[in-house]
């Protein structure tokens, strides 16, 4: 995201400006290294998993619940890695209401984590209620469904039919997940070894694609209804800090009008780099209190309400059970 039109190098040229220590005057020959290090040092505290801010958020491609499935592993997101998850939406995308309804009766709570649950524990009324992301890797796949399965598609007018799980590992070890509907083939499709994310395979009137096992998915719960309905799922999220690799990179997703924290922090890490011991002590006495102070930037984009009404956005006791659950005799009440 292009919010910056500052690169670490104005920004080391106001610090000399000011006589603050320059790492490019080091004489240890690691100036570059040195300077990227406590670039990357500021950005990543800056970018922290206790700020939600604005400039830092993306949205993930959507994807569609299918019969039964939990796990929905993905190519990478276009807008750069999953930090940790922002938001989410659901859209009742087959309802031909108008509009479609959205988060209906909730939205989906992003989860560090949610364990794998089995067919039985399927069927809440209102869709998913809880997302989280893992590596493409750790996610859980099916198997491929045989010769002459079809696949319908999930986006429809009238009842969805059942389909198997869209997503399987071939027998060189690749991640496929199905991107064309239709009909399986005689014989299960399978890409060459290694190979690269967004390879396809066809099987029959099926497509399946690659996608890396790094790439990241999400795990949603509980487990969609065997017949629908089919929602839309959209997450966004906080992106990753990005890795500084030259002093001529701009400070994005930073804005300007956020850059005054980015120089400060900056200068205080290159204080801390400095020889000259009054220049650590200062470092080490006032970059503790510009992290605590970050509170302050955080109420800069933090003036609007999160939420409209009278009850909390979230419950302080989180429900091992939704309470629109279809219970069934052997769970516990």
């Amino acid at each position: 995201m292009g919010n910056s039109s500052l690169t670490v190098e104005t920004i080391l040229d106001e610090q000399a400006a000011r006589g603050i220590y320059d790492p490019r005057n080091a004489p240890s020959g690691f100036n570059l290294d040195l300077i990227l290090g406590l670039a990357n040092d500021t950005m990543a505290d800056l970018i922290a998993e206790r700020f939600n801010w604005k400039f830092n958020r993306a949205f993930a491609a959507p994807f569609l619940t299918n019969t039964f499935q939990q796990d929905y592993p993905q190519p990478a997101q276009a807008a750069g890695p999953i930090g940790w998850g922002d938001d989410c939406d659901k859209i009742d995308i087959n309802n031909t209401m108008i509009p479609k309804p959205v988060n209906v009766p909730s939205t989906p709570k992003w989860k560090r984590q949610l364990s794998r649950v089995s067919a039985q524990f399927g069927g809440v009324l209102g869709g998913p209620t809880a997302i989280c992301w893992m590596y493409n890797s750790d996610l859980s796949y099916g198997t491929w469904p045989g010769p002459g399965v079809t696949y319908s598609p999930l986006i429809t007018i009238g009842a969805v039919a059942p389909n198997p799980i869209m997503n399987f590992i071939d027998a060189n070890g690749n991640y496929l997940i199905l991107t064309g509907f239709g009909t399986t083939g005689l014989t299960a499709p399978a890409a060459a070894v290694n190979a690269a994310e967004g390879v396809t395979v066809n099987d029959g009137g099926c497509v399946w694609t690659v996608v890396s096992g790094t790439s990241q998915g999400f795990r949603i719960w509980p487990l969609p209804n065997q017949a629908g309905p089919v929602y839309q799922m959209i997450p966004s999220y906080q992106m990753e800090p990005p890795k500084i690799t030259s002093i001529k990179t701009m400070i994005n997703p930073i804005p300007d009008s956020y850059a005054r924290h980015f120089r400060r922090a900056f200068a205080y890490q290159c204080k801390g780099a400095s020889s000259n011991p009054a220049d650590r002590k200062e470092f080490l006495q006032e970059y503790p209190i510009w992290l605590a102070g970050l509170k302050d930037a955080a109420k800069q984009a933090d003036k609007e309400p999160n939420a409209y009404g009278l009850l909390p956005a979230t419950s302080p006791v989180d429900n091992i059970w939704p309470g629109n659950y279809r219970y069934t005799a052997d769970m516990p009440v």
